[in-house]
């Protein structure tokens, strides 16, 4: 039973090294309580900041989301508009269509994932995919312009990607957040609008939960 005792102290004494004197009892008790006590503060601790986390969604990521600019320079009017909806913003996903690479180049003073469109000019066709998949606090999302008219554009960026969460698109000019077989497509519409459409752009949160919002301009 003693040799039993003395192995068990060996053990502790080596898992545990900083909380054991072998020469000292007293010092051992106090040790092994504190390190309890050490162990149940970090559990509480973590658990706190997993329910504030989860309540308060901290660690979401922000993302503007943007398609369809359609501006030769980065005018003054673009440059407000953006400062004021992406302020806070952790990344801007772009859509395609900027037209030209002077959007491009003030776009980039966000971490910016962008595609090219059919109305890109040659500097941003040769610098931007088609499209590209990114993977996002977790998400695998799908970024193309797209093509065809509005009516079938859905299902042809939807026909180009497989094993994908999120869609984001641009080309049509018209807004939407539309779920098919469990991916979620969504197109910001386009910043300068339509004869139909008021221009808007789009705010995508990745947390507890993915919302998106449509924002006009």
């Amino acid at each position: 039973m003693k040799s039993l005792l003395i192995y068990t102290r060996v053990l502790i004494k080596k898992e545990m090294p900083i909380i054991y004197n072998v020469y000292d009892e007293s010092v051992y008790n106090y040790n092994i309580f504190r390190w309890f006590g050490q162990a149940l503060f970090t559990a509480l601790l973590s658990l706190t900041y997993l329910f504030f986390s989860y309540t308060l969604n901290i660690g979401a990521m922000k993302i503007g989301v943007i398609s369809d600019t359609h501006l030769t320079r980065a005018t003054e009017d673009f440059k407000e508009t953006l400062k004021r909806e992406f302020s806070d913003v952790d990344m801007i996903i772009h859509g395609g269509d900027m037209t030209s690479v002077a959007v491009y180049d003030y776009l980039s003073n966000w971490e910016l994932k962008a595609v090219r469109g059919n109305m890109d000019d040659y500097d941003l066709g040769a610098t931007l995919p088609v499209k590209r998949v990114e993977l996002i606090m977790g998400k695998k999302i799908g970024i193309i312009h797209g093509r065809g008219s509005p009516h079938t554009i859905e299902d042809v960026v939807f026909g180009e990607f497989k094993d994908v969460d999120i869609i984001i698109f641009g080309h049509s000019h018209v807004p939407a957040n539309v779920r098919r077989g469990g991916v979620i497509m969504f197109n910001p519409g386009s910043y300068r609008g339509s004869y139909s459409h008021k221009g808007t752009i789009g705010i995508m949160e990745i947390g507890n939960e993915t919302t998106f919002r449509h924002i006009e301009v």
